[in-house]
């Protein structure tokens, strides 16, 4: 495996929203963005230095908005906020705790940790709804 796969795998959300933010083509400062979102810069600078934990679905969909991320980068963004909290993600709590298609998604992804059903199982099925 390339080295930057690796790398991106264990980005934290502090990493991925301070690499959006350099990216950005108006090259917005940490002073520029806190703004933006209504935060102060300390509290900014702590969350893109993994010291504080990431934003909230609110602060999320706001900092995708004012960055013009795509669906799937917001979806990441989720995710790694997610992870670096040890919970589900914010977007999909609703349905994956507590609705009936969260049950059967449980299910599956337990018996994907059992080995009972393949990567390439999931891959045929996602190929199937697009």
């Amino acid at each position: 495996m390339e080295v930057w796969k690796v790398k991106e795998k264990y980005i934290r959300f502090g990493d991925y929203i301070k690499k959006k933010r350099q990216e950005h083509p108006d090259e917005l400062t940490l002073k520029e963005v806190s703004k933006m979102l209504g935060i102060s810069l300390s509290f900014l600078s702590d969350i893109e230095n993994n010291r504080r934990k990431p934003f909230d679905k609110d602060k999320i969909e706001l900092f995708a908005e004012k960055m013009g991320i795509d669906s799937d980068e917001k979806a990441k963004m989720y995710d790694l906020a997610a992870r670096d909290r040890g919970e589900v993600p914010s977007d999909i709590e609703e349905i994956m705790m507590y609705e009936e298609i969260g049950d059967m998604a449980r299910v599956a992804l337990r018996r994907s940790k059992e080995g009972k059903i393949s990567k390439e199982d999931w891959e045929k099925f996602l190929r199937k709804k697009r």
